[in-house]
């Protein structure tokens, strides 16, 4: 059941990431270039450059998530202090898709008015891609560990989309 959450997650993080958000900026909704062929312009930048961020960002996201899953998947873990030691280990796995946004932008990102928004939809597509997942996906006695598991998966199983 965890591995179908991490694929549902995923699959949704890749449409919100490579429809949804290159639909907005196709529209000019953020960002309208001081050019002549403006629409071409847009075009040129989301299939180039937000089009490789977006897959750094994916990627990394997804890396991490099935990092922490295959990690936890095979944990001993059972005592408290073993647990608590498991948040800190989700922590630090969490920086890097955050760290990741850095790279994202700073490398793959030329049109400096795009920052603030290109950082925004990271962040909000980590949110979907790596905390969504894990903390709907963690197995084992870990279920809880990722911040605020406990309050989405309660609310998840009220709604009936989870047990």
């Amino acid at each position: 059941m965890e591995l179908i959450n991490i694929i549902v997650f995923s699959m949704i993080g890749a449409i919100l990431m490579f429809r949804i958000q290159p639909f907005i900026y196709k529209q000019g909704l953020i960002w309208q270039p001081n050019q002549e062929d403006s629409q071409t312009t847009l075009e040129s930048w989301v299939s180039g450059e937000y089009t490789m961020a977006a897959l750094w960002i994916f990627a990394v996201s997804l890396l991490c998530t099935f990092v922490w899953y295959f990690m936890t998947s095979r944990s001993q873990a059972h005592r408290p202090k073993q647990i608590q030691q498991w948040r800190v280990c989700w922590a630090i796995i969490a920086v890097i898709p955050v760290l990741s946004i850095g790279v994202g932008i700073g490398f793959f990102n030329q049109v400096s008015e795009m920052r603030l928004s290109l950082a925004v939809f990271f962040l909000i597509d980590i949110l979907i891609l790596f905390w969504l997942t894990t903390a709907t996906s963690t197995p084992g006695l870990l279920i809880y560990t990722p911040p605020l598991a406990m309050e989405l998966r309660n609310l998840l199983s009220k709604l009936g989309v989870k047990e």
